[in-house]
């Protein structure tokens, strides 16, 4: 988990350090005796975490897998813009690890392989701000996606094997703690009245406020836990190697109620994200997972159609996506009769025509990063005056926003992702292909998902910095290994 805090290495290093943990003491014994006790305790604790980063900075990128889904709960506004746990703990995180290549008088840098189509990316975005008529959104917009490469940066220069394991049981600890919740929001009806369900259940949101972004969280997930499932189990060698036995069942027990939790947010883009990324994890497995695969779904179906003459799907199942294909075919929202059963997906279509109006009008240079909802009402339709943050579809909002070149960029990004993702899972095996695998899983479900909605949420980037981080860390592994 790195080398410690290099204290010895600073003139009078020691002293230093003790004067630092005499201060903060000092300042924390003011502060009970002058502030309310919750603050007292907060600075404690933000203290404790402070010297915990400083000597290992790879915690402050555990906490951070923690705060991203749980940091929305408490924020603080500053100039408008939310500031999170995770926002903090990343800053924090960042400088623990500057102070430790100062101290140490020299900056090594490990570069992740689609570091440049990063940079791409964030001039076409900083080119964007020109015809923002709003700077706040634009600057807002630009700093998610500073955090994302800060987080992915972070990985590869902090991590090794053993911090790469915390961080993936932090992830899949996080995202059990919210299929958890999901499943009681589910069964005990808990959420807003729009959210209910046949009269007895609740769509799940978690700590995300609503459905699609809590499907999408928990997507980008759980082919991480399937990964794992599929590949750090040690066969007859469990007795010995009990720590990827235990890895394997929290995989395995993470999987399952995450699938829950997913289920019960009733997001048909998480849905078919999942469906299509755990999809991927077999295939890119290959070997006796994708045969026992490809075996078991067919026997299944083949048992089906013999004794009851069709594959059986579930009624709830068939209506959901049914009402899906038939809104998706009739994609005129500006004639078509709007219903309960039909809304989410009119809604969403309405916001593609507005996004698209932007484009055609302005191709080159979109309406300014971030500015999306302070242009939507120049190019809304009729009906559908509320323009909802952004355009449920990210490759028409960042394509509305930046126009071409920022589509362009993007879908650079998203390639130099994948195939750093590609040699990841092709140069390793064990635990360090898990980790790619559940990469590989996590782009291919923002890929699809994104085309239902904007997954950019909520601090989600720094949660797909940290995810990408772990497979850029084991491409790099494989190239030292190799050299």
């Amino acid at each position: 988990m790195g080398e410690p805090w290099p204290w010895e290495r600073l003139p009078g290093g020691r002293w230093l350090g003790r004067l630092l943990l005499a201060g903060i003491l000092v300042a924390w014994l003011w502060v009970l005796a002058t502030w309310p006790v919750t603050w007292a305790a907060a600075l404690l604790v933000a203290a404790v975490v402070g010297v915990g980063i400083l000597i290992q900075p790879i915690l402050g990128l555990v906490l951070v897998a923690f705060a991203v889904p749980f940091g929305s709960l408490r924020s603080l506004s500053i100039g408008g813009a939310a500031i999170g746990a995770q926002d903090v703990l990343l800053a924090a995180t960042a400088g623990a690890w500057l102070a430790r290549q100062l101290a140490r008088r020299r900056l090594g840098l490990k570069w992740p392989a689609l570091g440049g189509a990063g940079l791409v990316l964030l001039g076409v975005m900083l080119a964007s701000f020109l015809p923002a008529t709003a700077l706040g959104p634009a600057v807002k917009e630009l700093a998610k996606w500073i955090e994302l490469l800060l987080a992915l940066f972070l990985v590869v220069n902090l991590a090794d094997r053993a911090g790469v394991t915390l961080l993936a049981l932090a992830l899949l600890t996080a995202g059990t703690a919210e299929g958890l919740l999901g499943l009681y929001q589910f069964v005990a009806r808990v959420g807003p009245p729009g959210f209910l369900l046949m009269g007895r259940f609740m769509r799940a949101a978690g700590t995300f406020a609503q459905p699609n972004p809590y499907g999408g969280y928990l997507g980008m997930i759980l082919p991480l836990a399937l990964a794992l499932v599929l590949t750090v189990w040690p066969g007859r060698a469990w007795r010995t190697e009990r720590r990827l036995a235990a890895l394997w069942a929290v995989g395995a027990a993470a999987g399952v109620l995450m699938l829950g939790g997913l289920g019960a947010s009733w997001s048909r883009g998480a849905w078919i994200g999942a469906a299509a990324a755990l999809a991927a994890v077999v295939l890119a497995r290959g070997g006796a997972w994708l045969r026992g695969a490809l075996a078991g779904v067919l026997l299944a179906a083949t048992l089906c159609v013999l004794l009851l003459g069709r594959i059986p799907v579930p009624g709830f199942l068939q209506t959901r996506f049914a009402d899906l294909a038939g809104d998706l075919v009739a994609l005129d929202v500006r004639n078509v009769e709007v219903t309960d059963a039909n809304y989410a997906v009119v809604e969403r279509a309405a916001h593609w025509y507005a996004a698209w109006g932007m484009l055609s009008e302005h191709p080159w240079t979109g309406v300014g990063l971030g500015n999306y909802a302070t242009a939507y009402e120049r190019y809304a339709l009729p009906r559908w005056p509320d323009p909802l943050g952004h355009a449920h579809n990210y490759y028409l909002n960042i394509a509305a926003e930046a126009g071409l070149p920022g589509l362009a960029a993007y879908l650079l990004w998203m390639a130099a992702g994948l195939w750093v993702i590609a040699r990841a899972v092709r140069g390793s095996q064990g635990l360090e292909q898990g980790l790619a695998l559940g990469a590989l899983g996590l782009w291919v479900h923002l890929a699809v998902h994104s085309m239902f909605d904007n997954l950019y949420v909520h601090g989600m980037a720094i949660h797909v910095g940290l995810l990408l981080g772990m497979a850029a860390w084991v491409a790099l592994e494989n190239r030292r290994r190799e050299a």
